[in-house]
């Protein structure tokens, strides 16, 4: 079995993807425990944080990850439906991990990183996927 290069070919993206990823996700953790700081009730307060979390990683996977060229009318609806089937893809897979006896802190590290490699692979193949096949404009 061969490993994936990834430096050359479409695997160059992935560190860029969870280093991208990684920062979304301590903006999100940051303002939620900026805002419980003060006083902002913890739901409401990472609701507020995964809000950034998310529009952050949208820009920094967009610019940076995978340097698209595409308008935002077409990457944003398509990244909202991506993190749409991740929160689902966690879920299940959380769920049935646990069902399957694995302790909360492995099941979510499991499943954190099936998620993180199903969002590489619908990023690349859909999400920023230049090639139209149909006219857009």
């Amino acid at each position: 079995m061969r490993l994936p290069n990834l430096r050359s070919g479409s695997w160059d993206r992935l560190p860029r993807f969870l280093l991208a990823g990684g920062t979304a996700t301590l903006l999100h953790w940051s303002a939620m425990l900026i805002l419980i700081g003060f006083g902002v009730a913890a739901l409401l307060a990472t609701t507020i944080g995964a809000t950034l979390g998310l529009l952050a990683n949208y820009v920094a996977q967009h610019r940076y990850a995978f340097c698209s060229d595409l308008p935002h009318r077409i990457a944003f609806p398509r990244y909202l439906t991506g993190a749409g089937l991740s929160w689902a893809l966690n879920l299940l897979g959380f769920s049935l991990l646990l069902a399957a006896g694995v302790g909360v802190a492995p099941a979510q590290l499991v499943a954190t990183g099936l998620v993180a490699f199903a969002n590489y692979l619908f990023a690349r193949r859909f999400v920023f996927h230049e090639e139209q096949t149909i006219n857009v404009q």
